[in-house]
């Protein structure tokens, strides 16, 4: 089967995250913490938390599934070890999205810092000891791989000035409700300009369509995964249809075209495939079962 489409290109910023499968921990002690920070390569932010991680970096080379996959299938198999388990770790493929340098970065990096405190797990940024804000802080042990100066340096080319700066940037986002950047996000994977968006764009949709899953695949694949007919899953309107909302999940994260399209081809409003996502990611997270039948087809589609 063909594989959904990355923005893996040379010279771009990314913000990726992912989560346990079924929302369970990724880290159960300091010693998997370690192992997760030990991974890491070049990065200008990182946050891990309970049952899952940000990490926002600048990718030199076209090297994004390829590195995040020899990442997480790293971690995933010391963690297995450690904790006598087997199987997958996290609940599916990544979630990628490309960042525009300019205007970006500050809200990004504070973003990610601030994912301890809108979980209730702190009261401030600095009182989470797995992030790199405390390196924002303090960077004489900050590890070598973290790029904190790249961000500072847009608030002031002296590095007191802008650590300063940085951090009331930060605790400003206490105290009210900071601009959450993702939600400026083009079908949400895409955060910068038009002309910024217009130029990903065209160079995704250059590459060769064959790279990327097909609907029809998707639709056997699922039809196949739940013992149903793909006429079946293409019937609107049919009542605890839940197959036919997986391919519309499936479809979403893995095919190379707009959400709207998809909306369309499902015979539905933009406003009722997002309703139709929602209610199937919702059932992924209360029953277990049935997220991991979704894992499994998901699996099947990216072998």
């Amino acid at each position: 089967m063909a594989r959904a489409p990355r923005f893996d290109f040379p010279e771009t910023i990314h913000h990726v995250t992912n989560r346990g499968l079924e929302r369970r921990d990724i880290v159960r002690s300091d010693a998997d913490r370690k192992d997760f920070t030990r991974l890491l390569g070049r990065v200008f932010a990182w946050v891990l938390m309970n049952n899952h991680f940000h990490v926002f970096f600048y990718l030199p080379r076209a090297t994004l599934s390829q590195g995040m996959h020899d990442f997480e299938s790293g971690y995933a198999t010391l963690f297995n070890r450690r904790h006598g388990r087997s199987g997958p770790l996290f609940q599916g493929r990544f979630h990628d999205v490309v960042v525009e340098n300019e205007s970006h970065c500050l809200e990004v990096s504070r973003y990610v810092h601030l994912n301890p405190c809108r979980a209730g797990l702190a009261d401030r940024p600095e009182a989470w000891r797995w992030s790199s804000y405390h390196d924002y802080l303090d960077p004489r042990t900050a590890p070598q791989w973290l790029d904190w100066p790249t961000v500072l340096a847009e608030l002031s080319h002296n590095e007191a000035a802008a650590r300063i700066a940085y951090k009331r940037f930060v605790d400003s986002g206490l105290d009210g409700s900071p601009n959450r950047p993702f939600d400026q996000t083009t079908d949400g994977w895409i955060l910068g300009s038009p002309a910024f968006t217009e130029r990903i764009q065209g160079s995704l949709f250059g590459q060769n369509e064959s790279a990327f899953a097909s609907i029809d695949e998707i639709l056997e694949t699922v039809a196949r995964g739940f013992g149903n007919s793909v006429v079946s899953l293409r019937r609107r309107g049919t009542h605890g249809n839940e197959a036919r909302e997986v391919a519309m999940l499936l479809c979403r994260e893995l095919v190379n075209v707009p959400a709207s399209e998809l909306a369309t081809s499902s015979s539905l409003s933009s406003s009722g495939f997002a309703t139709a996502l929602g209610r199937c990611r919702e059932r992924m997270d209360s029953d277990p079962a049935f997220a991991i039948r979704v894992a499994r087809i998901r699996a099947e589609l990216e072998s």
